[in-house]
């Protein structure tokens, strides 16, 4: 009988996101099992609050657990865990090594990936969307998932959800605001859509489909929540959040938002993941390699060109210099997409964790 489950997953944290689904998959055929994680360091806050505490575990692959010192190091941490299964969720060389090091008794991987020798039950990697991949692995737990799939799904922590609470109280938001949340970051330079073109889609969509605007990301993205407070002046507050926040209180953030943009990152998975309606801009990647977010209240927006893909996750420029993709998205595309989510939307019941 199967007691602990791990699931080894420290990729970006769409991928994380997108994860939750085989998770789901697994503590309902196994409502017995413990699922716990492995993941990179700032996806901890991110995933705890649905795995529970103490179920969450960091590698920090970079840091304190980098070299092979680092790896034997996290392995005996493994092993003392107890784990009678692990998932390797990545095809990654360095996590089958890991998990074989911990000498977990069954270790599962997708075949054909240059660790796949270092696991007992090698699954296929089959399906058009990563998640449908994904919950694949849940077969070599000999569970044969049923259709449709689960859609990604996370819980926000209590704790953050009070910090944010009395941060809009702060700044004079009511309860009942509905507030448009922005996101213009990403690691990836390429896939930011322009700054003056998120404060441009946001000045056409307040105050018809909302009250507030808030901007949400890293330090990194401070310009960025200018430019677009820039674009509002006049029109409506706006309350900028980037670099402020930890990862769990950006959720928390989202959680609260009535409409949210995104470029194809991080934040348009996790809004997705929580029932928020998302609109999601993609430039030098596309739907169709399988990383879109998921879920009813999601909406696309891209311009189709010869160019597109060009890279699988985004590059610091554009490889033919014109990043046309989404240089020349407009803003009405955005704006409309909006209404028409908003509108497909109007009455059906905000998705809460556990309903």
């Amino acid at each position: 009988m199967l007691r602990r489950v791990l699931l080894a997953q420290t990729s970006f944290l769409g991928d994380v996101v997108l994860t939750t689904a085989l998770a789901r998959v697994i503590a309902e055929a196994l409502p017995e099992a413990e699922v716990h994680w492995l993941v990179r360091p700032d996806a901890v806050s991110l995933i705890e609050p649905a795995a529970g505490t103490g179920w969450v575990i960091a590698f920090d692959k970079r840091g304190a657990d980098r070299g092979i010192g680092g790896l034997r190091a996290l392995a005996r941490r493994l092993e003392s865990k107890r784990f009678d299964a692990a998932i390797a969720v990545q095809r990654s060389l360095r996590t089958a090594a890991l998990l074989a090091m911990a000498r977990i008794p069954l270790r599962i991987g997708y075949a054909g990936t240059t660790g796949s020798w270092l696991y007992h039950r090698r699954v296929a990697r089959t399906g058009a969307h990563a998640r449908d991949r994904l919950v694949a692995l849940a077969r070599g737990l000999g569970i044969e998932p049923a259709q449709p799939f689960p859609e990604p799904r996370l819980a926000v922590d209590p704790a953050a959800a009070a910090r944010v609470g009395e941060r809009l109280e702060r700044a004079g938001v009511a309860p009942a605001e509905r507030l448009l949340l922005v996101a213009p970051g990403s690691a990836w330079a390429t896939k930011r859509w322009p700054a003056e073109r998120f404060g441009a889609a946001a000045r056409d969509l307040v105050p018809a489909r909302a009250d507030r605007v808030v901007v949400i990301g890293t330090a990194a993205d401070r310009a960025l929540a200018a430019e677009i407070a820039r674009a509002l002046e006049g029109r409506a507050p706006v309350l900028d959040a980037t670099g402020e926040t930890g990862f769990a209180d950006a959720v928390a953030m989202l959680e609260r938002a009535h409409l949210v943009l995104a470029n194809d990152s991080a934040p348009a998975h996790v809004a997705a993941a929580l029932g928020r309606p998302v609109v999601a801009l993609f430039g030098p990647t596309v739907p169709a390699q399988g990383f879109a977010p998921l879920g009813p209240r999601v909406r696309i927006v891209e311009r189709e060109l010869p160019c597109r893909p060009c890279s699988r996750h985004g590059s610091a420029r554009c490889p033919i210099g014109t990043h046309e993709c989404l240089a020349d998205l407009p803003a009405s595309a955005v704006v409309a997409a909006a209404g028409t989510l908003l509108e497909a939307n109007a009455g059906a019941p905000a998705r809460r964790e556990g309903s």
